[in-house]
């Protein structure tokens, strides 16, 4: 492993809780405004779309259905689709016809109801598939430092009422991918088919990431490279490794794809960046793989 897994011990998980509720005195009025989801995939049919009304702040927490009276389609290069509305879902549209999407086609949202008009446009970037992946974890578990700051005064130096000891197994894992000379941005993701990483955890380590493309790694094999770490918690010093399943990711997209992912948990934001004229939500090209790998001892 390139850069050892030594460095992690002594790391602090510090639990915090205080959570920003924006304040204005002034919030702006959404009664007419639409919210709209879809995520258009390279080399695959074409997606249901979510559409749902958005609500005041002071709202429940509840997603209320787009008018009776919407109208929706969606052109892909020169395939125009129509969507209805799901019977099952009334969030839900689903299109009334399954062409196949291809990379570079420019791809066209349009939406109309009586009081508004909403579109989104955007180009599907190459597809991407996952290659070579490779898996390391330490033969055992490293010490790490939990820390409680609810009950720890901002002027106070002594943790030790507060601190708790744990033990991970920090997971360090490698993926390869073809370089298609795209001007983009990549999420890759490492998502465990069992809750073992916390978001406490993870602050420290690298379950997932946003990058430009070109910030990649690019290897003697002509491959983008990319290395994350996740952990696996386990109850003591001795503690074997867990065998599990894990699902690797990888999703190729424009700035605007980045902008929406990397703006979703922003606390100053009470939604995420949008790219839909006349509404919210956020409608993208995408390419995506993934690969499951069994890891064990």
């Amino acid at each position: 492993m390139r850069h050892g897994f030594r460095h992690i011990i002594g790391m602090m998980a510090i639990v915090w809780a205080s959570w920003v509720a924006g304040c204005d005195s002034s919030l702006p009025s959404y009664e007419e405004s639409l919210v709209v989801e879809a995520w258009i995939a390279t080399d695959a049919p074409l997606p249901s779309i979510r559409v749902s009304a958005a609500r005041a702040t002071r709202d429940p927490l509840v997603s209320l259905p787009a008018p009776d009276d919407l109208s929706l389609k969606l052109t892909v290069g020169d395939q125009e689709v129509q969507y209805a509305r799901s019977l099952e879902d009334p969030l839900q549209f689903q299109p009334q016809s399954f062409p196949q999407t291809s990379a570079g086609e420019r791809f066209i949202l349009e939406l109309d109801t009586p009081g508004a008009s909403l579109n989104a446009n955007g180009i599907l970037p190459p597809p991407i598939a996952a290659r070579e992946v490779s898996v390391s974890f330490p033969g055992d578990p490293i010490s790490v430092v939990l820390v409680d700051s609810l009950v720890v005064g901002l002027d106070s130096l002594n943790l030790s009422v507060s601190a708790t000891t744990g033990y991970i197994y920090p997971v360090q894992v490698s993926i390869s991918w073809e370089d298609r000379g795209y001007d983009g941005w990549i999420e890759a993701r490492l998502q465990p088919d069992a809750s073992f990483s916390s978001s406490l955890i993870d602050f420290f380590l690298l379950p997932s990431q946003v990058f430009p493309e070109d910030s990649a790694t690019l290897g003697e094999d002509g491959f983008k490279h990319w290395e994350g770490v996740y952990a696996v918690p386990v109850p003591e010093e001795d503690s074997p490794f867990p065998d599990h399943s894990l699902r690797i990711v990888l999703t190729r997209g424009d700035d605007r794809f980045a902008r929406f992912l990397t703006s979703r948990d922003a606390p100053e934001r009470r939604e995420p960046v949008s790219n839909v004229n006349g509404g919210l939500g956020f409608v993208g090209g995408i390419a995506m793989d993934s690969v499951r790998v069994i890891v064990s001892r």
